[in-house]
């Protein structure tokens, strides 16, 4: 059954009815075994306690329009005979009450309704054409609304998405003036201004193409029919489809669809060409096109398979280089050529995961590099999708052991390739490019700072060939301007605050506008400044508040979801330098209404060498400072990876432990601050010995209190979080207790990329690696260790765990263990909560 949207909108002043405007709506119920049939609603706006009371009495559904919404159609007066209805155009808005049409709703809202509505006059508008929105739960009647409850592990696991979860998505059309969006199950093209949305897809033509693929299951077809979310080309306007391992091409105006492969090994990194004329993807290790106007076939490269791959990232490349997207190969501008990454782990060492299922065991072998071992051979090729054969570019200067390709691309709408070539180290980054694939290749520049270089993000090209990156040479990332050949012409931004991306330029008006921390280190605004700067202008507010944009790609309006420590995200369209110009998701999160929460307060601690940490506090909700409680530290502490953020999250992890009586304090050591390189770079060749003397000074500073017990402090964390937890047990006696969740517990045995960034090579800085070992200080193990890894985690092998285990075993240490023979790095497990609450209660020795 799909979802009905119904509306009734009364407005009222103090508890006296003056106007109640009412609108008609003719909707859509939508069946898997029936066709659409129209059905009526009621709107009443805005929706307040004595309305609701009101129709709550009455036995009447409700529910809540939770987006602006213009509606036109036919007026008329409850109540008054209607000879000729007039036609008026509204804007209903966010927080309307949905009333579904039926013979009781009838009685006291339609026109001729004999109702205690009927005193006062009651505005009705009839619509012709049902309006799409987004809808949830109406409030309680005030008599119903139920007395708060604690929040418990079972409610941690049962309400994940408390205060509205993840929010609404857009994705806009190239006029800037419209947008995708999912409602109710279906793909809707949405005017932004005034929210009229229609059917992207026609289901009956979608169904027509599909159709012509014989081999197509009807359970398949009416799946593709039924499901929001398409592989679509450049104009939208067909979609690819799987038939069974093979791709097919299906168009949205019923055109036959055509099957584009026939072949059963699987595709991966499906892409268009720029104008459409054909696809590409990677089939056991090689790269290939397709012809859509002929179906043809092409193999760009022959040699892959095995420990060989073109066009698709190997394990190390794809988890921390890549961002963990696996496509090695890039389009060019006119869409007759790839340029593309071979990688060859012949020389990389084999790790073995054992998995403990089936009951015979599986065995997985891994290409994976751990610190200081060899690195895949890497080439970058061009093939053209015509055929021929592949044209790799010269690297001279370069050696295939050392050396890292960390970014491909074109040079804007030119066949010139760019790369960024790195030493493995990453201690520097160089911008190369060919102007032609047999030509030698040209550095613009090199890339340095005072520790490690990391990816400079997609270079933006400007009409003139200048262009636009992101570097943190200063310490700070921000926005510089190059000239084509390479040479710097100005900083574009600056200061002690880090622009996160570049979100759109407009060159007609000279705009670069981008997100960034210029109003505080925990919180994204958007912002934009003239090419040639120096001013920077906010467009997003208030300060205090966070927001996640999506600019729209010309034009003025941007969707903007914000929120603030204690406000469920809202969703709201602007205009830049405007106001609102209609909220997208009110998201009113009434759900948070029915718990108790422990004051939540953010905070700062200033260091004994006067760096400021960010931090929170997670009080008890009935705590009292003249008792005594213990604390527990949570954290994740990895570089530029920090965990304390302003604006809206339900913590519930905190407020669980709140509730038993233990105050809950999150601290990003400065490594993790966010406040730029020149704070990560504290943990340089030291992974883990800065960021404890920070957590330490944390947990001092918070100890100064009267009511924290400074013998019940705890810490705990997942990944680098599991690390520096461990490491925290090992190298400190300022906790009692800690779990470590999937850690790394001697950077040796985790990858290289990732390490040597941080900490060099094993061979050049074994001070810093054994400094840096939870290993080698097994015997130093002071308080309750908990242990917590995956089997066939296949990113921190468990491998770390066993080798700390045997330590530990060997220096005659207690501690727990608890492993999890189905997972990978991440534990998605209810055990895993409970389990954690369950230590943290008996530790700290609270219920």
């Amino acid at each position: 059954m799909g979802l009905r949207v119904d509306w009734l909108a009364v407005r009222i002043v103090g508890h006296r009815p003056i106007i109640l405007s009412i609108v008609w709506i003719a909707l859509s119920v939508t069946s898997a075994n029936a066709q659409e049939k129209p059905s009526g609603a009621y709107v009443v706006r805005p929706a307040s306690p004595a309305v609701i009371d009101a129709l709550r009495a009455e036995k009447i559904p409700l529910e809540e329009l939770r987006e602006d919404c213009e509606l036109s159609g036919e007026v008329y007066e409850l109540g008054q005979t209607v000879s000729t209805p007039a036609t008026a155009r509204e804007k209903v808005s966010a927080g309307s009450l949905l009333v579904r049409q039926s013979p009781s709703t009838a009685r006291l809202l339609a026109p001729d309704a004999v109702s205690s509505f009927a005193s006062k006059p009651v505005r009705v508008m009839r619509l012709t054409v049902a309006p799409t929105a987004l809808v949830g739960p109406a409030p309680a009647a005030t008599k119903d609304r139920p007395a708060k409850k604690p929040i418990t592990v079972d409610v941690m696991l049962a309400s994940r998405g408390l205060g509205g979860g993840p929010g609404i998505t857009v994705e806009w059309l190239a006029d800037g003036e419209h947008f995708l969006q999912t409602k109710q199950g279906k793909l809707y093209k949405v005017h932004a201004r005034s929210g009229r949305a229609e059917a992207f897809v026609d289901p009956d033509k979608l169904r027509k193409s599909l159709a012509a693929l014989s081999d197509l299951a009807p359970t398949a077809v009416d799946q593709i029919v039924k499901s929001p979310s398409y592989r679509m080309n450049h104009p939208r306007t067909a979609t690819l489809v799987n038939v069974g391992q093979d791709l097919a091409l299906a168009h949205f105006d019923g055109s036959p669809a055509v099957r584009l492969t026939r072949s059963a090994s699987g595709k991966e990194s499906i892409s268009f060409s720029p104008g459409d004329k054909s696809i590409a993807f990677t089939r056991s290790g090689n790269l290939f096109a397709v012809d859509l106007a002929t179906q043809a076939e092409t193999a760009l490269t022959a040699d892959g398979g095995g420990e060989v791959l073109n066009g698709h990232a190997d394990w190390v490349y794809e988890e921390e280089l890549f961002h963990r997207n696996g496509r090695a190969y890039w389009w060019s501008p006119d869409g007759t050529a790839v340029v593309f990454l071979r990688l060859d782990d012949k020389p990389v060492p084999k790790f073995a995961v054992a998995a403990a299922f089936p009951n015979e065991g599986q065995l997985e072998t891994i290409s994976y590099p751990k610190a200081g071992a060899a690195n895949p051979f890497v080439k970058i090729g061009v093939a053209h999708v015509a055929g021929g054969a592949v044209r790799y570019l010269d690297l001279p200067g370069y050696p295939p052991d050392s050396t890292l390709v960390s970014r491909v691309g074109w040079v804007g709408k030119t066949n010139t390739v760019f790369a960024y070539v790195q030493n493995r180290e990453q201690t520097w980054l160089d911008f190369v490019t060919w102007p032609d694939p047999a030509a030698a290749p040209v550095k613009l520049f090199r890339e340095t700072t005072k520790a490690w270089v990391e990816d400079l993000g997609e270079p933006h090209f400007l009409a003139d060939g200048s262009f636009l990156i992101l570097s943190e040479r200063t310490g700070w990332k921000h926005v510089y301007h190059y000239a084509a050949d390479g040479k710097l012409i100005r900083a574009v931004t600056g200061g002690e605050w880090v622009v996160q991306s570049i979100e759109r330029i407009d060159e007609a008006a000279g705009w670069v506008y981008f997100t960034g921390t210029k109003d505080g280190p925990a919180r994204t605004h958007l912002y934009r400044t003239l090419l040639d700067g120096p001013a920077v202008e906010r467009i997003t507010g208030p300060a205090t508040t966070t927001h996640r944009i999506t600019l729209a790609p010309k034009g003025s309006l941007f969707v903007d979801r914000f929120s603030d420590d204690t406000t469920p995200p809202r969703t709201s369209l602007f205009e830049i330098g405007g106001a609102a110009v209609r909220v997208l998701d009110s998201n009113p999160g009434r759900d948070v209404e029915q718990y108790t929460f422990g004051r939540y307060e953010r905070t700062t601690i200033t260091t004994k060498d006067e760096f400021v940490l960010e931090a929170a506090v997670t009080y008890p909700p009935d705590f009292d400072p003249k008792a005594k409680y213990p604390i527990w530290v949570l954290t994740y502490a990895g570089p530029h990876a920090p965990t304390v953020h302003d604006g809206w999250a339900p913590r519930l992890l905190e407020q669980t432990l709140a509730h038993s009586g233990i105050v809950v304090l999150r601290v990003d050591p400065r490594s993790a601050s966010g406040k730029g390189a020149q704070s990560a770079w504290a943990c340089y060749k030291h992974l883990g010995v800065q960021e404890l003397k920070d957590l330490e000074e944390a947990v001092d500073w918070i100890c100064k209190n009267s009511w924290a017990d400074s013998s019940r402090v705890g810490i705990s964390g997942h990944s680098y979080g599991g690390y520096i937890s461990a490491y925290a047990l090992t190298h400190s006696k300022k906790f009692a207790a800690a779990i470590a969740g999937a850690p790394v517990t001697d950077w040796r045995l985790y990858d290289s990329i990732y390490t040597e960034r941080y900490m060099g090579l094993p061979k050049d800085n074994k001070e810093g690696y054994d400094k840096s070992s939870v290993v080698k200080a097994a015997a130093n193990l002071h308080g309750k260790l908990l242990i917590v890894h995956g089997l066939i985690d296949d990113n921190v092998h468990f491998q770390n765990s066993a080798q700390l285990i045997d330590a530990l075993e060997r220096a005659g240490k207690d501690f727990e263990v608890m492993i999890y023979p189905r997972y990978r790095h991440g534990i998605v497990d209810p055990h895993y909560p409970r389990l954690q609450v369950k230590f943290i209660q008996r530790t700290m020795g609270v219920k």
